[in-house]
């Protein structure tokens, strides 16, 4: 699929490769028009030229008017988009997207909720994510209210708030295993969140058994830089143990696995382990 992605990609102009890049960094599930045209800075009639262009290549796909990249399309966008875009062009695209999100109002509430996730704005984010979770568990269905649930104790747990995001993540992995069409990822990422939550209530070893159940997760759907992010987080906790063999140990792992899919993480890891 990867070798399709890339040759999709290869074929596109600069203006809808460079969209693509940007779509793989928006935060929300979905995005319409508008905020594609904050996100790249062209005019709406413009974003809707290129998403169409993306939708005819089968790299994004349209819903009610609103257009989501496949899962393997974000990872590769976001991917390429590390490698050609400036961090300050990126953040800067954020930063738009962002502010359109929340000039939008009400009807805007998941883009800006997950926007100011990814823009670290924690405490902003919970207030916005509470908002919405009210509206899901309102009119949403049951995954919905599950992803907003989540989103929230994203926002709370970097807010400071490791209980209350405790108390929204504990049922979470076995809710979205319960649902009619069970949702892994999400499983697996609630996991992971669940365990994060629990190192930074001091809790290593309760964070290495959920990293734990998320790494298996991640292994049964060989996704393999995910992994090697488990990895790094299952240095952490080892290194709040006091474990320092197992903190080298998930370290090199992780290492190994970021250099097998050639991810931009391999360099970011080696830099921050020769600071260390």
């Amino acid at each position: 699929m990867r070798a399709n992605i890339e040759d999709s990609y290869g074929e596109l102009a600069p203006a809808a490769a460079r969209l693509l890049r940007l779509l793989g960094l928006h935060p929300g599930g979905g995005i319409g028009p508008g905020a594609a045209a904050a996100l790249a800075d062209v005019p709406e009639s413009r974003a809707r030229e290129l998403l169409d262009v993306l939708a005819a290549r089968g790299l994004v796909t349209e819903t009610g008017g609103r257009f989501r990249l496949p899962d393997p399309v974000r990872a590769f966008a976001r991917e390429r988009a590390h490698l050609e875009d400036a961090e300050a062009g990126r953040e800067t695209a954020l930063r738009r997207v962002l502010d359109h999100h929340l000039a939008a109002g009400e009807g805007e509430l998941e883009g800006a909720g997950t926007a100011l996730l990814e823009q670290e704005r924690w405490t902003e984010a919970a207030c916005v994510l509470e908002e919405k979770l009210h509206r899901a568990e309102r009119d949403g269905d049951r995954h919905e209210i599950l992803l907003v649930r989540h989103d929230l104790a994203r926002a709370l747990i970097r807010a400071g708030d490791t209980g209350r995001a405790i108390e929204l993540l504990g049922p979470l992995p076995e809710e979205f295993a319960a649902l009619s069409v069970p949702d892994q990822a999400a499983r697996a990422d609630a996991l992971e969140d669940l365990g994060e939550a629990y190192l930074r209530a001091g809790r290593p070893v309760a964070a290495t058994n959920f990293f734990g159940q998320a790494l298996e997760i991640h292994r049964g759907e060989s996704a393999v830089e995910r992994q090697a992010d488990i990895f790094v987080r299952l240095a952490a906790a080892a290194r709040d143990r006091g474990d320092k063999a197992a903190e080298n140990a998930a370290l090199d792992r992780a290492a190994e696995l970021y250099e097998s899919v050639l991810s931009p993480k391999a360099a970011e890891l080696a830099e921050r382990r020769a600071a260390r």
